[in-house]
């Protein structure tokens, strides 16, 4: 609405001229109204593209936080800029009060940073890069937790027993070589490993045969938290399209039915699921 009204000022501004007498008298625009319009429009801008890009089909759990991060940086540019501003502070600071509320609600729940760090290109680096040392510890608190959820209970391996009575120094030293080497928990390895880029999707890295055979465990945990979408867009969207399966020659179908066939009908249009895996 904002965009339309600004692309059609003249003409608002000539329907007032026109007819100021009328009842509409006193609610024309001045300059500074326009003014104030193109910079709300501006700032809202940023948050349309930001929300275009999380209701996408392939937007996923790990990009809820850089956006949230994103957002805040908006507003707390425009709440240093407009300082002074009598109409656009407020603006600026409620909306940075609301997205705040929001933001540490995330908090109560592990999956938003694990998202994050099972992303193979950001790990540990961009919230250790972006977040405060305490913000830092505690969601690697949170972290910790999720994955014991998942983490096997490993028993440790028997040594080989080495004889005592030997004096072979090239046996003492082979059997020394011979002694299993400790099991290195997947996580850790998984987060002291390099960053990986190039590939098409976080979720279609894990599901990649390489990466569930190195980490049949921290695989399980990644596919299970970036299968989860960003946004609630796309699954409405998917629940919607159900009507067009049930039609009333079909009202005998069952909720198990009907569930199997949008869940078909979801996988087919997914690129990464296209050849062998359907």
């Amino acid at each position: 609405m904002l965009r339309e009204a600004l692309n059609l000022r003249d003409a608002i501004d000539g329907y007032f001229n026109k007819w100021m007498e009328l009842d509409c008298a006193g609610d024309e625009l001045s300059s500074e109204d326009w003014i104030i319009l193109e910079k709300i429009k501006s700032f809202l801008k940023k948050l349309k593209m930001t929300t275009k890009a999380l209701e996408s089909s392939f937007a996923t759990l790990d990009n809820v936080l850089l956006a949230m991060d994103f957002v805040l940086a908006q507003f707390e540019a425009g709440k240093e800029a407009y300082i002074d501003d009598p109409i656009m502070a407020p603006m600026y600071n409620s909306g940075w009060a609301k997205l705040d509320k929001y933001y540490r609600l995330t908090d109560e729940s592990p999956a938003y940073v694990a998202a994050i760090v099972l992303h193979p290109s950001h790990k540990w680096h961009y919230i250790q890069e972006s977040w405060k040392k305490e913000w830092v510890e505690s969601s690697k608190k949170l972290m910790e937790t999720l994955w014991n959820d998942y983490k096997p209970v490993e028993s440790p391996l028997p040594l080989c027993e080495v004889p005592s009575t030997t004096t072979n120094e090239f046996l003492n030293w082979r059997n020394k070589h011979l002694q299993p080497s400790l099991v290195t928990d997947e996580y850790e390895r998984y987060c002291n490993s390099e960053r990986v880029y190039g590939f098409t999707s976080a979720l279609a890295w894990w599901l990649e045969e390489t990466q569930q055979k190195n980490y049949p465990n921290l695989s399980k945990m990644a596919v299970d938290i970036l299968s989860i979408p960003a946004m609630s867009a796309e699954p409405e969207r998917l629940f919607s399209g159900a009507k067009i399966t049930i039609t009333d020659r079909r009202n005998r179908l069952g909720s198990d039915v009907v569930e199997a066939l949008e869940c078909l009908k979801s996988w087919f249009g997914i690129r990464e699921l296209q050849g062998d895996v359907l």
